[in-house]
């Protein structure tokens, strides 16, 4: 068991060991090149932040459901519409039936059958 001397000792030689130490001093030019790395970051910690937005699941979960939405809108404005279908194939009929679809020009008439 240690006695109090022994505690004070030891107190003394510990507080004793850093009265050589000096005042941490930075390495020449130092904040020029602290400030030159900033300025070059800037760019690229934009890209990093636009990233790290737009990998967040609920940002990329919103924007495919936003695409898949787009392309079924736009499925369902260009799907051609069945009655419009069915009235050019009547058309089509009754041209074919009545031959209305055959233009004659002046040079049929002048041809001997």
């Amino acid at each position: 068991m240690k006695t109090r001397r022994d505690i004070s000792q030891e107190i003394e030689n510990t507080l004793s060991s850093i009265d050589g130490v000096q005042r941490a001093e930075p390495g020449d030019f130092f904040f020029t090149r602290l400030q030159a790395r900033m300025q070059r970051s800037g760019a690229a910690d934009a890209w990093e932040r636009f990233i790290a937005i737009v990998t967040r699941p609920s940002i990329a979960i919103a924007g495919v459901l936003l695409i898949l939405a787009v392309n079924g809108i736009m499925f369902i404005q260009l799907k051609p519409s069945t009655e419009r279908t069915e009235q050019a194939m009547l058309q089509q009929d009754l041209e074919d039936e009545y031959q209305l679809g055959i233009t004659t020009t002046f040079y049929d008439f002048d041809k001997p059958e």
